[in-house]
């Protein structure tokens, strides 16, 4: 590997043919401008039973609580620790050890910052902290501290999700020159721990880690021109390959041109199957009946079914099922049922959600003993990649039409039902 005239300059410009100079800092801006120019990501943060040992004082839940233990760089004192309390009924709320003194009850009331219903569900949130992470030499196992700098992360809670969410606000700003010009330059983290530093050498060992962008606005513009760059391993850049060596604070980066290969790190699409044809046999499954009991495709032989894939979380499943009850109450004197399938959710979200709205429907629901796993009825028989989708089944069992999402005045479901002579005006 040689160096070249490429470099950061806040690491410091290279004449040609010198060497390559020590780095200089770059600027952590914890919640500035820059980091709404540089994507959303959220992570999930697992809730666990389990008190932390770390955990000396707590403040009075109202019930019992959980928690979630994260890390903000690579150093010792890299480990805070969250506590949840969200009480049946009451006000929920979150407490983050701030200064990470084992003390739970010295870092505010742990209110949540904003309260709101959505699509069936309760969003809590979303609240900011500036927290400190610590960083420290990985060659020496990072017992002892080297550095540490202010991080921003923010937090925000469904009740329909087992996890909290949390994305960094947080990036390092400087320059980069190109070619003797000056560009300024983002260097972000994904993963929402700190760390800037994830050398990768397959795309197996990618796949553990979030990518590490680089941004060149080469236009000058504020438009990032250059594209997004995951410098975690070697990488196309101005009809070149680079490698970065970067800090783990972020704090310096030194771009070389390099004789290996680039990797490319962007994820593949996965590959989405077609909807099933025309024609195709309905695929029979079995779910959990509202009321009671199973359900199976094949108790309405005979029928013409539309059958509606949906979600608690989803806001357009939930847009369209008033028009699919004004529908359902056309149609039904003439031989048609429809199924609400709730699918890729939780059966606590799912059982909260119906007894809350079923006085607005009259149709069946039921729900996908799957849950959000990856054997789902949607998914494995009915190739469905996204949601709302609804597939009218003819009386002789065969897949009539789909239907993919909703949009105010949609009237694809009653197009393809009139074709199977029903009457819908």
């Amino acid at each position: 590997m040689h160096k070249t005239t490429v470099c950061v300059s806040l690491v410091a410009a290279l004449a040609a043919g010198s060497a390559l100079a020590a780095p200089d800092k770059l600027t952590i801006d914890v919640k500035g401008a820059t980091t709404a120019r540089v994507g959303y990501m959220p992570v999930r943060v697992e809730l666990k039973a389990e008190t932390p040992a770390s955990v000396k004082k707590e403040p009075t839940y109202a019930a019992t609580p959980r928690y979630a233990t994260l890390k903000l760089g690579n150093g010792p004192k890299a480990e805070y620790v969250i506590a949840v309390d969200e009480p049946q009924g009451g006000d929920w709320r979150i407490y983050v050890d701030v200064n990470r003194n084992g003390d739970l009850s010295d870092d505010g009331a742990g209110a949540w910052s904003a309260k709101k219903d959505s699509g069936g569900r309760t969003m809590y949130g979303i609240n900011e902290y500036t927290l400190r992470a610590s960083y420290g030499d990985p060659a020496r196992g990072a017992k002892r501290e080297t550095s540490s700098a202010d991080y921003g992360l923010a937090f925000y809670r469904f009740s329909n999700l087992d996890s909290l969410l949390m994305y960094r606000q947080s990036a390092r700003t400087g320059t980069v020159v190109v070619d003797g010009k000056a560009h300024k330059a983002v260097l972000i983290e994904n993963d929402s721990d700190g760390v800037f530093s994830k050398p990768v050498a397959t795309k197996d060992e990618a796949a553990k880690t979030r990518p590490v962008w680089l941004r060149i606005d080469m236009a000058d513009d504020g438009k990032f021109s250059s594209g997004t760059l995951d410098i975690r391993a070697p990488f196309n850049f101005a009809g070149k390959v680079y490698e970065a060596q970067v800090a783990p604070d972020g704090s310096s980066l030194a771009l070389n041109v390099t004789t290996k290969p680039a990797l490319d790190l962007a994820p593949k699409a996965p590959e989405r199957k077609p909807l099933l044809a025309a024609g195709t046999k309905a695929p029979d499954f079995t779910s959990e009946k509202w009321g009671g009991g199973s359900l199976k495709l094949s108790d309405y032989a005979g029928k013409v079914v539309i059958l509606d894939f949906w979600a608690t979380w989803c806001g357009p499943c939930q847009k369209s099922m008033p028009h699919l009850e004004e529908v359902f109450k056309k149609v039904a004197p003439q031989g048609v049922v429809v199924v609400a399938l709730c699918v890729w959710d939780g059966k606590e979200a799912y059982a909260k959600w119906v007894p809350e709205n079923q006085s607005k429907y009259t149709y069946q629901f039921a729900y996908d003993p799957a849950g959000r796993g990856a054997e789902s009825i949607a998914g494995k028989l009915y190739n469905v990649s996204g949601i709302p989708t609804t597939y009218i089944i003819g009386a002789d069992g065969k897949v009539a039409a789909s239907v993919v999402g909703y949009s105010d005045g949609d009237k694809r479901v009653e197009e393809e039902l009139k074709k199977l002579g029903l009457k819908v005006d």
